[in-house]
């Protein structure tokens, strides 16, 4: 008896065999597996749900404004967004601008969570969605990125979002010199979520320009339908027939009146503008409005000459430019975004700030001098301009003012927001005609049309330039970066190998 339970202790005792030993470690292997997967996993979540986000570029090329965030952030309804690009067989710049708004959603999508649904559609691969869309945007084209919310949309054209250097070979590829796109897209969002689209009026009744008129010499339908894809209402209002200024005008544009405005439409231009109105007012040179004076008692002297510069010599005679460019441009929200853009101003005169305006308002006025055409242009005050030349005595030396704009300021002493007055004056209607709406033209209208709208928020966001680096080699240099790669490489890693083989041999 007590032999079988020394035998029975001794069994106890002996080691774990070879199999358990296996599959004890193989247990602990796979806890160990486990274990990490399971780390693995929940550091993925957490990373998935609180991140920092780093734009490591120099420049900031991928970092959104405040402004931008703040807007995206807010939006209280989902907001789709369409990009309708072909994604193949395209220039190499478009592929640029493909890529750099596929990041700059990726950013609105990640401050805007899941207000902002992006649909990407190639209308080369998918014909079916593409025809609905030109159905329901009206497109007449692709090329374009959509913001629709419900039954309000505009969108975004691909040489909108981009300023293009193609240097000096028109026949070399275009190169991308600023991205547009995060001010631009701005603006939509901005334009499809306003509760009330505002109304800008156009008044009639002096020779003024139309904005149906779609005649390439005078007619304004053009810069009509810049102004609908803004969401702004666009409606014409004859003053002398209705009597008064409408109650609901964001703003009221004059644009090239060619008959004098009675005292009557004076005066109530001049009560619209003191109970915080918007005007933007556009002169053309020898034409009498009869708003001189009225302009003069608001900061703005308005100018009776022509600016005009030399243009060269062709066959003795002397040829003269009344295209006046503008690339002077002061530090104002209207340009903030044309530092790099000339702005044409076709038979203009000058606009300049009176120094001491007979203001009827209490506010104080600021006046600003918008843009101004180079010293080598001047003032003509010659109504014969066949042989025009510049007279000290009698001309507008340059540089020439062509545009201004006037914000009264709240009184002292007051900190309640009671809205301010605003006015442009430009000196000439031409410069957004049918014939010649482009570029920088088109850019100061809008931009000076939003800021009388007080939406400022849609021209404070500045142009992204792309960084570019080059790399210059000799040809020497190539050859030895060349047989570095193909032959350098694999051969230290042989090296390294044989050298390996070689000490555990030892």
């Amino acid at each position: 008896m007590t032999a079988v339970a020394s035998d029975s202790a001794q069994s106890d005792n002996k080691p774990p065999t070879l199999r358990r030993r296996r599959l004890v470690i193989g247990a602990n292997v796979l806890v160990q597996i486990l274990a990490v997967l399971a780390l693995v996993v929940m550091v993925n979540w957490l990373t998935s749900r609180h991140y920092l986000r780093f734009d490591w570029t120099k420049s900031g090329y991928y970092k959104l404004s405040e402004k931008t965030k703040q807007v995206v952030r807010s939006l209280k309804q989902p907001l789709d967004v369409v990009v309708f690009l072909p994604e193949s067989g395209r220039q190499e710049y478009v592929q640029k601008v493909l890529e750099d708004v596929r990041n700059l959603l990726k950013e609105f999508q990640f401050y805007g969570k899941d207000r902002l649904r992006v649909e990407y559609v190639d209308p080369q691969r998918d014909l079916a969605r593409a025809q609905q869309l030109v159905t329901q945007y009206n497109l007449d084209s692709p090329d374009v990125v959509i913001f629709a919310n419900g039954t309000r949309h505009k969108y975004i054209r691909l040489d909108e979002m981009v300023d293009l250097d193609r240097g000096p070979e028109m026949t070399e590829e275009p190169r991308v010199k600023a991205f547009k796109g995060e001010g631009l897209f701005l603006a939509a969002i901005q334009t499809v979520t306003e509760e009330a689209p505002p109304k800008v009026y156009f008044i009639t009744g002096h020779g003024e320009r139309d904005p149906e008129d779609f005649g390439q010499a005078n007619g304004y339908s053009e810069i009509a339908r810049y102004i609908k894809r803004d969401n702004i209402t666009v409606e014409k209002w004859n003053l002398q027939e209705k009597q008064a200024l409408p109650t609901d005008a964001g703003a009221i544009v004059i644009a090239g009146p060619r008959k004098a405005f009675s005292q009557m439409e004076l005066d109530a231009l001049e009560l619209y503008l003191k109970n915080k109105g918007r005007l933007l007012i556009m002169l053309d040179p020898r034409t009498q409005s009869g708003l001189e004076a009225f302009l003069r008692r608001w900061g703005v002297q308005v100018d009776e000459d022509l600016a005009m510069s030399k243009a060269g010599v062709l066959l003795g005679t002397e040829l003269l430019n009344v295209n006046a460019v503008g690339a002077d441009y002061a530090a104002h929200p209207i340009t903030a975004k044309l530092a790099d853009t000339n702005t044409e101003f076709p038979y203009a005169r000058s606009i300049r700030r009176v120094p001491h305006p007979e203001s009827g308002t209490a506010d104080q006025l600021r006046v600003t001098v918008l843009v101004r055409a180079g010293a080598e242009y001047w003032g003509e005050t010659n109504p014969d301009t066949e042989h025009a030349a510049f007279n000290a005595a009698t001309d507008i030396a340059g540089p020439l003012p062509l545009a201004v704009a006037v914000e009264t300021s709240k009184p002292q002493g007051v900190n309640v927001d009671i809205g301010v007055t605003r006015m442009v004056v430009v000196g000439t209607s031409r410069f957004v005609d049918n014939s010649d709406l482009a570029g920088g033209n088109l850019d100061f209208f809008m931009n000076s049309l939003n800021w009388l709208l007080q939406r400022e928020q849609l021209v404070a966001v500045s142009p992204k330039t792309p960084e570019e680096f080059r790399l210059a080699m000799s040809p020497n240099q190539q050859m030895a970066v060349y047989v570095l790669v193909m032959a350098g490489m694999p051969l230290a890693v042989a090296i390294i190998g044989l050298m390996v083989w070689l000490g555990r041999r030892k």
